[in-house]
C-alpha cells in the first residue's frame, strides 16, 4: 500500500444542468474541435463520432441556451465549414474557468484526504 500514492488518483465530470443537460464535457470538446478545425465534419471525425451525431449535440445544445453555438457556411468549391459563434466562445471560456478552478479546488481535497502519511498508517492497521 505504501505505493498507493503513486497510483491513487480521482476523476470528475461536471455538468450543467438548466431545464435539461445544458453543458459538459462532451460538447466542450466538440466545441474546441469546431474552433481548431473550421468544420463540424472535421471535428466530429476526429473524435471517432458520426457527423449526425456532432449536430444533434449541438442543436440541442443551441436549443437549451437559445443562441446559436456555430456559424455554419455551405460547402461549395471551397468547401465551406464551421466556425463558433462570439456567444460560443464566451461560454465555453467560462465553462473551462469553471472547470479549472474546480479541479484546482478537488485536487487540494483530494491531497487533504488521502495524503501519503494517511496511506500508509492504512497500509500498517491491523484487521480486526
Amino acid at each position: 500500500m505504501a505505493d498507493m500514492d503513486k497510483e491513487l488518483f480521482y476523476r470528475m465530470s461536471i455538468r450543467l444542468y438548466g431545464k435539461g443537460k445544458a453543458f459538459g464535457p462532451g460538447i466542450a470538446d466538440l466545441l474546441h474541435k469546431v474552433d481548431e478545425f473550421g468544420s463540424l465534419q472535421k471535428a466530429a471525425s476526429s473524435m471517432n463520432m458520426a457527423y449526425s451525431k456532432a449536430w444533434k449535440m449541438i442543436r440541442e445544445m443551441e436549443e437549451q441556451w437559445g443562441f446559436a453555438l456555430t456559424e455554419r457556411e455551405a460547402g461549395g468549391r471551397d468547401g465551406g465549414g464551421s466556425r463558433l459563434t462570439a456567444r460560443a466562445k464566451i461560454l465555453l471560456r467560462q465553462y473551462d474557468g469553471f472547470i479549472d478552478a474546480a479541479e484546482e479546488e478537488m485536487t487540494k481535497l483530494f491531497e487533504s484526504h488521502f495524503f501519503v502519511e494517511w496511506l500508509d498508517k492504512l497500509s500498517m492497521l491491523e484487521e480486526e
